[in-house]
């Protein structure tokens, strides 16, 4: 009888994750970039007992329709950890669902906005590791989304990225695999998603949850209008007599809706820009401005931003993942670009 033995080398790869836990959706891939985990970042818990009732998607489709025993809660919020113990039975119950065996010898590489504080950074780690992470490096992310969007940060040669995530914004000026300036701004999809329900319910005297402004706002809701009109159902009530309605809406219903976040994005880009070295700024000329994160999937942001700016725009590749693609990169020896990012 023979004995076959695992590579050893597999195991580590097995157990080593890249963790991209945002406002609005956790990302988990392997160190070959294959996603395994992608879910909106909501724990369902119930009062009194603490008792786990749904993690992801389904905690999320509780919004608005949860019981009073039952509490919906966002741990993460503005690129922080704002409630630790739902984060780390979040992050527990997440890391279970990948690996059911062994979760204690799970290496993890957690991005994490560059504008958090070093303690808000060790929280985050701490949470990773009290969830059953047995090691957890962390990597800012303009520096994680640039080599995920392809860009080479070794050279002396100023970029500029924007992120907008769920509840955050940060604009960055990287240069020799570094941040040299960055700023953020508690603004992204969920302001996007608030000025659609207030817009409407201006608009039309409606009132609807967050999943249902979550919906309009990434099917309808756009920085420059698009060429082939679009369309969809709405569902709520009215203000006034409580009575449910559904209203058929198309992009012209939703004419200046997101104008005042999208004046507040061109400002967080023309602040950093403007507390950056002339020389960067000339870089800047020639590289553009690159968009990553869901925020940024605003139907014609980045045609809106170049025209404001004065500067080439464009939106990354799979935007959502640009981020942990990155984190996934250092779990790899063959690419080398641990040392770069991992501080």
């Amino acid at each position: 009888m023979s004995l076959r033995l695992r590579n050893p080398l597999n195991i580590l790869r097995s157990h080593s994750i890249a963790l991209d836990a945002g406002s609005g959706r956790t990302i988990i891939t392997d160190p070959q970039s294959e996603v395994l985990l992608d879910e909106p970042t909501f724990i369902a818990i119930e009062y009194g007992t603490g008792s786990v009732i749904a993690t992801g998607a389904e905690a999320k489709s509780y919004l608005g329709k949860a019981p009073e025993r039952i509490q919906v809660i966002r741990p993460i919020q503005g690129g922080v950890i704002v409630d630790y113990d739902a984060a780390k039975a979040l992050l527990s119950a997440f890391f279970k669902r990948i690996f059911l065996a062994d979760g204690k010898r799970l290496k993890v590489c957690a991005v994490v906005s560059n504008g958090i504080t070093d303690l808000e950074k060790r929280t985050f780690s701490d949470c990773c590791r009290a969830a059953g992470a047995a090691k957890v490096d962390i990597v800012d992310a303009p520096l994680a989304a640039a080599v995920g969007a392809g860009l080479d940060i070794r050279e002396p040669k100023g970029r500029l990225l924007l992120g907008i995530g769920a509840g955050l914004a940060e604009a960055s000026v990287l240069c020799l695999t570094d941040v040299i300036h960055s700023e953020t701004a508690r603004l992204g999809a969920d302001v996007f998603h608030e000025a659609v329900a207030q817009h409407l319910a201006s608009r039309y005297k409606v009132s609807i949850g967050e999943n249902m402004a979550e919906q309009v706002a990434q099917q309808l809701a756009w920085a420059e209008r698009p060429d082939e009109p679009r369309s969809m159902t709405l569902t709520g009530k009215y203000s006034g007599s409580g009575t449910p309605c559904a209203l058929d809406l198309t992009d012209d219903d939703l004419e200046g809706a997101i104008d005042g976040p999208l004046d507040q994005l061109e400002a967080l880009v023309r602040k950093t820009m403007d507390k950056t070295p002339a020389e960067l700024v000339a870089d800047i000329a020639d590289t553009g401005l690159v968009l990553y994160g869901g925020g940024a999937q605003i139907h014609g942001l980045d045609t809106w931003l170049s025209a404001r700016l004065s500067l080439r725009t464009r939106l990354a590749k799979d935007p959502f993942l640009v981020s942990v693609l990155g984190a996934a990169s250092t779990l790899r020896p063959d690419l080398d670009f641990k040392k770069l990012l991992v501080k």
